[in-house]
């Protein structure tokens, strides 16, 4: 088959490791990310490391995308949504929807005038990777045009002329010889779970305090900006949930609080931190050198909490519990309260994954058997967390069996 091409659905690990290795083959990819910012949710992690790797795997993501941005068998194209696929013989045509590009990633130099010169909070923003490509975009929603204010001081600042605030929705149309559905998953919401999320300033997700630690080098309470000297983790917050309906363990909380916890306490011994949880899941190659020094330097806490609240003082807050050892209801106080949310389906997955035959098993994730089955007859398969909750890691091995899958269907191997 000459130039074969695939699509690849999800710029984040799983969709660029996968580009990675079919463009290792001389397989051109077409890589659709529905984000303004390739790279998925691991492009936010912070390093873990104390005076040691700890195989957090958060160098992977920016490691991937700076390579995937620099092959020229690759196509990177972020703020775009799978519309519609229609097959002729052995090819796909796809339909694809592309929020406008505002700065042009080919003029764009990354020197953040836009940013500077820029009268409303979040009209332009930073990428979280200096590989992302352009550094910077326009979100139109925040920019005071959208309310009829005729602002061009982007447009006028920018030294290359890399801005154009007349662009427009588009659509295009992409043909492939095979796809791969790599669309990530979907962060749990912990809004309606008693921890107080959305009503206090400081209780926060891992993911947060994971950008907070990339792009600050320290952690600070939302309230006042002041470090926290205490520092609670809660466990399986939309995982392991009957209530939900959500059976499944996330498999990559545990390692996450306890490697941040680690780090934390590296950088400054005197931080206590609480760890509210179910059971201790183990996790990775490292699980026995990182596990045993932290058991007598975290508090451990046997019980998921039963309600937040603000303390006497209103400014740390009270997690209340029941204490099993002494059957007894019991309260921790702490200035920083983190939620470990569980990895859930994405939002459009069912659908997305309908548009190319794949379909979503009784966890919501997808199939790997039917995704399995369908590279070798159809040419369409499955990788990363679209299949059900995994690590950086094993996103990156499910990516490569996929393209492998893949590869022989095209008969490049």
């Amino acid at each position: 088959m000459p130039d074969p091409s695939v699509l690849v659905v999800g710029g984040g690990v799983a969709g660029l490791s996968s580009a990675l290795e079919l463009a290792r083959f001389g397989v051109r990819t077409h890589v659709l990310d529905s984000a303004p910012f390739a790279g998925g949710h691991a492009i936010g992690f912070s390093c873990k490391a104390t005076d040691q790797c700890v195989r957090c795997g958060a160098c992977l993501a920016e490691d991937r995308l700076h390579s995937a941005g620099n092959n020229e068998h690759i196509r990177i194209l972020p703020s775009s949504r799978l519309q519609n696929v229609y097959r002729e013989g052995r090819r796909f045509f796809a339909t694809v929807h592309r929020e406008p590009q505002y700065i042009d990633p080919d003029r764009c130099t990354g020197c953040g005038r836009c940013l500077e010169v820029c009268p409303a909070p979040g009209a332009v923003n930073r990428g979280p990777s200096p590989f992302n490509r352009p550094p910077f975009v326009l979100d139109a929603t925040q920019c005071l045009r959208s309310s009829k204010q005729d602002c061009r001081a982007c447009v006028e600042a920018c030294p290359e002329a890399a801005i154009s605030l007349e662009r427009e929705v588009s659509e295009m149309i992409l043909d492939a010889d095979a796809v791969i559905l790599a669309s990530g998953f979907l962060p749990f919401d912990p809004t309606d779970k008693p921890y107080g999320y959305g009503r206090f300033d400081n209780v926060v997700t891992n993911l947060e305090l994971e950008r907070m630690l990339r792009e600050n080098n320290r952690v600070k309470r939302p309230s006042d900006g002041t470090p926290p000297s205490s520092i609670g983790f809660v466990q399986c917050v939309g995982s392991r949930d009957e209530h939900l309906g959500n059976l499944w363990c996330s498999r990559v909380c545990c390692g996450s609080a306890l490697r941040m916890a680690r780090v934390l306490q590296h950088r400054d011994p005197s931080v206590e931190v609480t760890v509210f949880y179910i059971d201790i899941q183990s996790f990775g190659r490292d699980f026995e050198t990182v596990f045993p020094p932290l058991q007598d330097a975290i508090h451990w806490v046997r019980a998921l909490p039963a309600e937040t609240s603000l303390a006497e003082d209103g400014s740390a807050l009270k997690v209340s519990y029941f204490d099993s050892e002494s059957g007894q209801p019991a309260a921790k106080t702490v200035d920083l309260l983190v939620l470990s949310v569980g990895i859930t389906p994405g939002e459009d997955l069912e659908e997305t994954a309908g548009l190319v035959g794949l379909k979503p098993g009784p966890d919501g994730f997808l199939d790997p058997s039917h995704a399995g089955a369908l590279a070798r007859s159809e040419g369409v398969t499955a990788a990363g967390t679209a299949l059900g909750p995994m690590s950086i890691s094993d996103a990156v091995k499910s990516a490569e069996a996929a393209s492998w899958r893949t590869l022989r269907y095209l008969q490049v191997v």
